[in-house]
């Protein structure tokens, strides 16, 4: 599904946060979004603020869409029970869900961040800070949204669950063709899982483009002060020094080999 911002402006306390906003965010896509202090994408999309201008999804105005189709997962990781299985059917009220597979789509939303049946009966409060981020993942997914919005969660995740987290984003893309919007100050998270990115300055965008033509503009990069991801620093580096380096994906690969190896020999010393 398309979303289009057209022609959108936003006062705050008589300061506009943006002014004449136009950006089309493309349909089956995982898009990053780069400095958007204001977070006017969830902002716009999620909450009931007074601005001029339209937001079509799907070339349907936002106001006649369905907004439990849009899940905003943030950095709160607030809950409202004391289990599991509690807070999923507080949030099967809140849908006015009376399936009868209503369990099937709550085992089906905890296997799919790795989680099981098993934690349904678990106190939430004893859950790890990881477990509950992806609980709160499950509890998005559960209502099986068309859009996707993770702002900054990866830094709630242990690096095992980041992977986790990064696999489930790339399989909702694929296999559901969701959209995906991620909003996250961490360049190489949005490099290595994003198709475009968008990246904002002062409520404006600077640029909307494929994230690998972005990050190819080394100039457009210096100027606007954006740090390269760390596997184009290695290769512009490896480059400099006139070593031949193997393609991005097994460079990727080669990488986390000598990552993991080196955590060998820590744990070994």
């Amino acid at each position: 599904m398309e979303i289009k911002f057209q022609d959108i402006s936003l006062k705050y306390k008589n300061k506009y946060l943006t002014k004449n906003l136009n950006v089309e965010i493309k349909k089956n896509m995982i898009t990053g979004i780069y400095n958007d202090i204001y977070n006017l994408i969830p902002n716009l999309l999620c909450k009931n603020l007074e601005y001029s201008g339209i937001i079509y999804i799907d070339n349907k105005e936002i106001k006649d869409y369905m907004k439990d189709k849009i899940s905003y997962i943030s950095l709160d990781c607030d809950f409202l029970t004391k289990t599991v299985s509690d807070e999923f059917y507080l949030k099967q009220k809140d849908l006015k869900d009376e399936t009868n597979d209503y369990i099937d789509k709550i085992i089906s939303s905890l296997n799919m961040v790795g989680l099981n049946k098993n934690y349904l009966d678990r106190d939430i409060y004893s859950l790890s800070r990881s477990e509950k981020k992806l609980l709160q993942i499950a509890l998005f997914l559960v209502v099986n949204p068309d859009v996707i919005i993770f702002d900054n969660v990866f830094s709630f995740l242990d690096k095992r669950n980041q992977i986790r987290l990064k696999n489930i984003i790339v399989e909702l893309k694929k296999k559901y063709e969701k959209n995906v919007i991620i909003i996250d100050q961490d360049i190489n998270i949005l490099y290595e899982i994003c198709n475009d990115i968008i990246i904002f300055k002062e409520g404006d965008i600077l640029i909307h483009d494929d994230i690998k033509k972005v990050f190819q503009n080394l100039d457009f990069l210096k100027e606007c002060n954006i740090e390269l991801p760390n596997i184009l620093k290695f290769i512009k580096i490896a480059k400099e020094k006139g070593i031949n380096l193997p393609n991005q994906v097994e460079l990727k690969d080669l990488i986390k080999d000598v990552y993991r190896y080196a955590n060998e020999i820590k744990k070994d010393v």
